[in-house]
Parts: structure tokens; sequence; C-alpha cells
């Protein structure tokens, strides 16, 4: 797994200026001191919930929740312990085994009916180097179409814990995600069709990249100079909406392509880098982005800081695909339909974004505030990211 990706344009960093080195420094020093007492804002929580359909008509599943996560589990359980009858307070009641699993907080529904499941031993399983718990479950056989998923009770101890929920059919696999703004999740029992199942990658990419912050904040970092030029050791307004355009073009493009190559080759397992290293060097590649702003270093040629970078933000992609374990004959429909989700989320935002800071390019305040002082709170952020990635202190709350 711990393959050395050789990224061409980051050489371009590795010889800036001494004031670009020292700078990061002090920010990332300054960040580490700041939050150095892990703060209680816990991480978005993910489990995910794994359905099989049988040919016997029946479900197969299987829950899986990292140790983390299991914290907010057990403290729903006890909640609901000490409210329930005296009675069964006093019964010989194990919370931790047989209350975990009963599975309380999901609810299966066909066709607006309880659906009954009996599950299995709790089981420690590993998947890509993280121990985590497995609950087997199955159902009777199912006498309808609609498949309602929901998630109760648990957002009450965990509003930030997502769900990814999958099914599995005959030829095809739908996937949905549950948070405490969508609970629910209704899936037809019938074979989707590929326009279906093009529609709901296509959102779940853009929903991706409207939720990545570090993502948007690479981007925007890139796009604070693009209405600008660097002459003479300053940086001078755009002389044409044409100049300023063009530039914005190249650091799209150049993104979208880098990000494109990796995103297909992890996907394809074809390339693979471990999790953890992916996320703390996007957060590095959004303070770079973002002091280069600040200390110039590469000017006149950003589109190789977006490429070399979004090779990097590619993988950061490939996770949220990796994490729904796709079978082979829906990873194609969904790597294709997922990447063109993320490049309409990221153009929604380049629309709104480079018209506004175009219009206020030559305004005084345009290079003072909003490209020093907003690429400056860039990487502050950022930095937090890399202590909290590095160190899995779980303190940044987004």
């Amino acid at each position: 797994m711990n393959r050395n990706l050789n990224i061409r344009y980051f050489s371009i960093f590795t010889r800036s200026k001494d004031k670009l080195y020292y700078a990061a420094k002090v920010a990332l020093a300054g960040i580490a001191l700041l939050f150095l007492p892990k703060a209680i804002a816990h991480q978005p929580g993910n489990s995910s919930l794994v359905l099989v359909s049988n040919t016997d008509n029946t479900l197969r599943g299987e829950y899986h929740v990292a140790d983390v996560d299991m914290e907010s589990i057990n403290l729903m359980l006890e909640d609901s312990f000490l409210r329930s009858k005296p009675a069964i307070q006093n019964a010989n009641f194990d919370i931790q085994t047989q209350g975990v699993k009963s599975l309380p907080f999901i609810q299966l529904l066909v066709d607006d009916q309880p659906l009954k499941f009996e599950t299995g031993e709790l089981l420690r399983v590993m998947t890509d180097g993280d121990l985590h718990t497995l609950i087997p479950f199955s159902t009777g056989p199912l006498t309808g179409d609609k498949l309602l998923v929901k998630l109760t009770s648990f957002f009450q101890f965990d509003p930030q814990h997502q769900m990814v929920v999958s099914l599995r059919k005959a030829e095809e696999t739908e996937v949905g995600i549950l948070t405490l703004d969508d609970p629910a999740w209704t899936v037809s029992l019938k074979e989707p069709g590929p326009w279906q199942q093009f529609l709901r990658f296509t959102q779940e990419g853009v929903w991706h990249i409207w939720i990545g912050i570090d993502h948007i904040l690479f981007l925007v970092a890139l796009l604070l100079p693009s209405v600008l030029r660097f002459k003479q050791g300053k940086w001078h307004p755009a002389s044409s909406f044409k100049e300023a355009f063009f530039n914005v073009i190249k650091v799209v493009t150049a993104f979208m392509v880098a990000h494109s190559i990796t995103l297909t080759l992890a996907a394809l397992n074809i390339v693979t880098l471990p999790s953890r290293l992916v996320e703390s060097v996007i957060a590095l590649s959004v303070v770079l982005a973002a002091l280069n702003n600040i200390f110039p270093v590469v000017s006149h040629r950003v589109w190789t800081v977006a490429f070399g970078f979004g090779l990097i933000h590619g993988f950061g992609f490939a996770n949220v695909l990796a994490n729904l374990q796709l079978p082979t004959n829906t990873l194609a429909v969904a790597l294709f339909s997922f990447n063109i989700g993320v490049e309409i989320g990221q153009l929604a935002i380049v629309a709104v974004f480079f018209p506004i800071i175009f219009l206020i390019r030559e305004q005084a305040f345009y290079q003072p505030i909003k490209l020093r002082l907003g690429s400056a709170v860039i990487s502050l952020i950022a930095c937090g990211w890399i202590v909290d990635r590095v160190f899995q202190l779980e303190f940044m709350p987004f």
C-alpha cells in the first residue's frame, strides 16, 4: 500500500524561497500550539451497511462500524436501557454485545412494513489496516418492491455521523448515504437501469465536491491570483477579462485532468496510497497554494501547481468510491458519472466565484484583504488539517 507517487511538479515548492519555508513553519507551529489540547469536536464518523439480494428473495446484510463510533452506539444503548421498564433493567442484559447485536438504530421496511432480521455473532475484521466491528444479519423473504433503510437515534449522540448503504442485486449495485439531514434512503428492489445509476453517482460527485472544504479551499487559493498578473515583483490587475478567463481555464483544466487520472487509477486499484497520507498531503497542498499567493514562487504557470497537486486530490476523490466497495459491473458507470459530478460541482463554484473576484480585482482592498489575508486564513485552516490528519487528533470540526 505504501507506494511512492512521483509528482513531477512537487519539486517546484521544494526549491521555494526561505521566507516561504519559514512562513509555513511558523504557521504550522502556531496551529499546533493553538489546538494541542484535543478538542471535543469529532470529524464525521462513517459506518456502512452492505445489503445483498439473494436468489431466494431474501437479504443478507453486514453492518460495519469503527471503534470510535461504537462509543456513540454505547451511549445510545445506555440511554435506551435507563429509560426502559424496571423489569428489563433488572434483567441480565449485556449492552456491549446483545444491545449492539440487535441493531436497534437501523430500521428496514419493505413497502412501509417492518422487515425482521436476525443477526449473527459480532466479528472483528481488518479493512485497509483498520480493525473494526462487523455485525452480519439476514432477513426473511421480501414481499414488496420498495425498500426503506432508516438510521434512527444515532444522530442524537453523533450528529455528524454518515452511514453508507449499498444494495447489491444480480446485475447492479445502488448506493445511498444517510446523514442527520437525510436519515432515510428508499430504493427499488427491482434492477435499476444504467441511466438511474448515472444520475445517482453524478449527484454524489457534485455533493462530494461541495462538502469537500479542503478541495474547495485549494481551488479558491488557485483562483484568487487568476485575475492578477505578476510583474516586476508585484501583483497587478489583469488587463482584460480574456486574460483572466484563460488563466482560470488553464488552472481548472489542469486540476480536472490531473485528478481524473489518479481517480481512475485508484478506483481500478492500479495505483493506491494510504488514505491518511493522501488526506495529509491534500492539506499540505492547500497550505502551499495559499502561501504562494503571499510569497509568489510560481507566478506565471499556476496551472502546473494545479496539475501537480491535482494528482493527489484525485486519490482523495477515489477514497469515496473505495468506501462504497462497488462490484466490477457497477464500477465503470460509478467512476465515469462520479467524475462528471465532481467536474460539474467544481465548475459551479468557479462560475460563482470568478466573476466576483474579476469585478473587484482593481479595488484597493483586493490584494491586502482578499488575496493576502484570505490566503493567510486558508493557510491557517489547512495547517490545522495537517496536524489533525497526521496525528489523527480529530479536533477539526470540518
